[in-house]
Order: C-alpha cells, then structure tokens, then sequence
C-alpha cells in the first residue's frame, strides 16, 4: 500500500479557484431556473446564501425548494473542491441570527481527486433535468440500487415506485397537483414570469427550447408543467413519451436542515445516475400542493417526508439551461 503524504504547508485556495468551484456549484437545478443562490469567498471559506429576491413565493411559500436548490449547488461545491485536491467541511445553518446564511464551507488541502471523484465531476458536466424522452429499457438492478445509497450517504431516502397500483395512484395525485396548479392564475403568472420568449437574452428561467407548446400526455407519464401557456414558446419537439422509474426523494424530518440535505442528496443522486447516461425528470408540483404532498407519504407508507418525485431512465445528453454569470452570484471579501 503506498502512502500519501499531505503537505505540511498547506496551499490557500487561489481566487481564480474559488471561481472556477462556484460556477461548477452553479450547475445545480433549481425550480424554473431560478438559480436562488449566493456565495462569499474569503479566507479559505465559502459561505452560501438563499437568495430571497428569486423566492417564488406562490408556488414555494415557504421557500422549502429554494433551500433544496441551494443545498444542489452546495453539493456541486463540495465536488469541485475535490477535483481541485482540496476538502470543504460544511456546516449547516452557522448563524441562527442570520436565517439567509444557509451553509459555511471551510477549505483545506486534501490528497488528489480519485478516479471516482473524477468521474463524479464528468458526470456534473453532463447532469441535465431531463424534458423529452427516454430509452425504452429500464434502469439496471445496479444502477437502481446505487441511488438508493447515493441518497442514504447525504441522509436522504430513495424510495421506488414499482407496484402497478401505487404507481396509478401517485400519477393521478401528480396530474391533480398540475390541474390545481393550473387553474391558479397567480401560479400561471409566477411560471410565466420565468419563461420568457424564445429571443430573450436572460440567463435564467426555463428556456423556449427546454418544453414544447404541445407535450404528449400519456396515461402511464408524468404529467409536465404546462410551461408554453399557450404562447407559443415552446421549441422542443415533442415525442411520444416513454414511461421511466419512479422514485420519491424523502427526508426524515421536514425542517430547513432537511431541506439542505435533500438538496445535496438529490444530486448526488443525479450525478450517480449521470455517470451511467441516466438521467432525471423533477416533477415538484406534488410536493408543492400541501394536501398532496400528505397523501403521498401516504400512499407510499412512509414516516419520512416526500421533498421531490423523480423518474429516471437513459437517455442521450441534452443542452444545458443557462446559467447566471458568475459574477452575478459570487462576492470576494
């Protein structure tokens, strides 16, 4: 066994680094794209931030899947501080005075990334929420199983949707969260405010070419947000759609710290499916509509608590959505 040894001085994080690592981090899914972060870097440390002023206070009043989305791109940051060789030790909720202040990241040198970790930041490159079909095969037995570990290492739970009839049943409470949904015309202006046209410039929102104006809608599917409204907008090509595997992301408490490590589970459970070409379509409008997010949990017999429904096969890769400057979220001190 060869023996690695640390440097005994060990070398700051340059600035140039730091940036490099936030706009990994950045890379995270957020709900319509709104990229509700930001960080400070200084003195070997990171702080992460919710950003309140892209909360989307009809569809997530208490601003639960924003600290999921911050808690991704906490992950993110914690996989690019690897590939660099170094470590982040992250603390959660540091200041109880200062409820924005979602996570501290302390930097320290560490042994080389390993081939593992490695792949794990190939597989952030190519992580995509996944809106048009998927291969008609079914995850292997071993991929499936390493979700579920996936989840359990960042304390979250994996939980499948394999019978026929709980499948059924959580489908109609999906479609009846999207018929609710819909039928809220504060709901449909929050979605439409992040959906611009096709020739916008913005860097955030839900890109034309991201959903089509016309989405197959089959039985045994995922009933998608009706992000088009009519408009027009959609530029993706709708195809028939192809039933994928099932899964509920849950926690055991349901409390902000929950929040944040749901987030961090959810990609790391991303980024294990990415490395095999798997990918995840993010259905939230189920958890977002409060009595059916309790009749979930209830469907599936679980004390734990549903954050997100997710359904997962291969597929090729996609384009990425946009992503904010760098500069637009990341403070130097």
């Amino acid at each position: 066994m060869t023996t690695t040894t640390i440097p005994t001085d060990p070398l700051p994080l340059t600035t140039a680094n730091a940036v490099w690592a936030v706009e990994q981090a950045c890379r995270a899914p957020s709900l319509h794209n709104t990229q509700p972060w930001r960080f400070t870097f200084g003195g070997n440390r990171f702080d992460l931030y919710a950003d309140t002023s892209r909360a989307l206070a009809i569809t997530d009043p208490d601003a639960r899947e924003l600290v999921l989305s911050c808690g991704a791109a906490l992950y993110n940051l914690r996989v690019a501080l690897r590939k660099l060789g170094y470590h982040g030790t992250a603390t959660l909720l540091p200041d109880r005075s200062n409820p924005r202040l979602l996570a501290s990241v302390a930097v320290s040198e560490s042994i080389p990334a390993s081939a593992a970790e490695r792949r794990e930041y190939a597989a952030l490159l190519r992580r995509h929420t996944h809106r048009g079909p998927f291969e008609p095969r079914a995850l292997t037995p071993e991929l499936a199983a390493r979700l579920q570990q996936a989840a359990d290492e960042e304390i979250g739970q994996l939980i499948y949707v394999h019978d026929p009839g709980q499948r059924r049943r959580v489908l109609q409470l999906a479609r009846a969260a999207v018929r609710g949904q819909q039928a809220d015309q504060r709901v449909a202006a929050e979605l439409a405010a992040w959906t611009p046209p096709p020739e916008a410039p913005r860097r955030d929102g839900v890109p034309a070419s991201a959903y089509s104006s016309d989405p197959p809608v089959s039985p045994d599917d995922l009933p998608p947000r009706d992000f088009d409204q009519s408009r027009g907008f959609g530029r993706l090509v709708a195809h028939d759609a192809t039933p994928g595997t099932l899964a509920v992301l849950a926690t055991g408490s349901d409390l902000q710290p929950d929040w944040l490590r749901a987030g961090q589970a959810l990609e790391r459970v991303l980024l294990t499916a990415a490395e095999q070409w798997a990918f995840a379509a993010l259905h939230s409008p189920i958890t977002e509509v409060s009595n059916l997010r309790s009749e979930l949990r209830r469907e599936l017999c679980t004390s734990a608590h549903p954050q997100i429904l997710l359904r997962f096969g291969y597929a090729p890769d996609a384009t990425a959505t946009p992503r904010r400057p760098v500069n637009d979220v990341l403070e130097l001190r």
